[in-house]
């Protein structure tokens, strides 16, 4: 962060009464405390977000993947990511955003990426072929392929993704083997969806899954149930050590959907955030 951008973020901080965030050895907080946990609350928001068990690992592999993009190269941003035992490829910054954003889904069953192959008719009757970049199936089974473009290639899309509708979004397996139905819809994501902001909330929240504390998040969820109306994420770091495993707790909160932005955008400590 720039010098600048540091000076005009301690600046925010200040007016909303959040200046010990931006330097903590300095004065003491305007919220003199947060509320005391209760033991009650304690023992039933621990029980209820108690950790799942971890199975047992299993290789990575590319589930239905019809194709392999290459190795990153010096001058691309082809990747890959991991959800739960599957690769997800990545062949360009916006479709990492998108992969990485469809990981928080919290009614999210399976994720793939590079399927399906779906085939398309022209207006000359000529058939042609489009590989999807992403499939997610919901827990309620509901099974959607997604096409990831930028904004100025939307037109162009919808009128490609309505072909593939029309023909009944009929997959091309191995050997050619048409499936008709192979997926319920057909989902178009931009850079306008798919933002940076987008991305950076998303990564802390798949961080929080790992990495949080089940102790400190029954402690805040109860902190957060007796506060009034609207709060800042700041206030939350406030009165409390070590502020890193809070700040976890707070955005393990968010994944759960226990505690939400008021509004969009990207969160840090001056976003408002309400109980749920």
């Amino acid at each position: 962060m720039r010098h600048t951008h540091k000076i005009a973020k301690h600046l925010y901080l200040k007016r909303a009464g959040l200046r010990e965030l931006s330097f903590p050895n300095g004065s003491a907080s305007t919220f003199d405390q947060l509320p005391v946990p209760t033991s009650a609350s304690y023992l039933a928001v621990s029980g209820s977000m108690a950790a799942k068990p971890r199975s047992a690992w299993h290789e990575p592999d590319h589930g239905l993947a019809v194709r392999m993009p290459a190795l990153k190269q010096a001058k691309t941003t082809r990747g890959h990511t991991f959800y739960r035992d599957t690769v997800i490829y990545h062949e360009s910054g916006l479709e990492h955003r998108v992969s990485v954003v469809l990981q928080t889904y919290r009614g999210l069953a399976r994720l793939i990426s590079q399927y399906p192959k779906v085939e398309w008719i022209d207006e000359d009757g000529e058939v042609h072929h489009h590989t999807c970049d992403y499939f997610i199936e919901l827990l309620d089974g509901t099974r959607i392929a997604i096409v990831v473009k930028y904004e100025r290639k939307r037109a162009e899309m919808l009128d490609l993704i309505e072909r593939i509708c029309d023909n009944g979004v009929t997959g091309i397996g191995k050997g050619g083997k048409r499936s008709v139905g192979v997926a319920d819809a057909v989902a178009l994501v931009t850079n306008a969806q798919a933002t940076q902001e987008a991305f950076e909330n998303a990564y802390f929240l798949l961080s929080s899954r790992s990495h949080h504390d089940q102790a400190e998040c029954a402690v805040l969820y109860d902190i957060v149930q007796q506060l009034p109306g609207a709060f800042r994420f700041g206030q939350l770091l406030l009165n409390c050590w070590p502020r890193a495993k809070r700040r976890t707790a707070i955005w393990r909160l968010l994944d759960l959907g226990l505690i939400e932005p008021v509004n969009r955008g990207l969160i840090d400590e001056l976003s408002w955030l309400r109980a749920t």
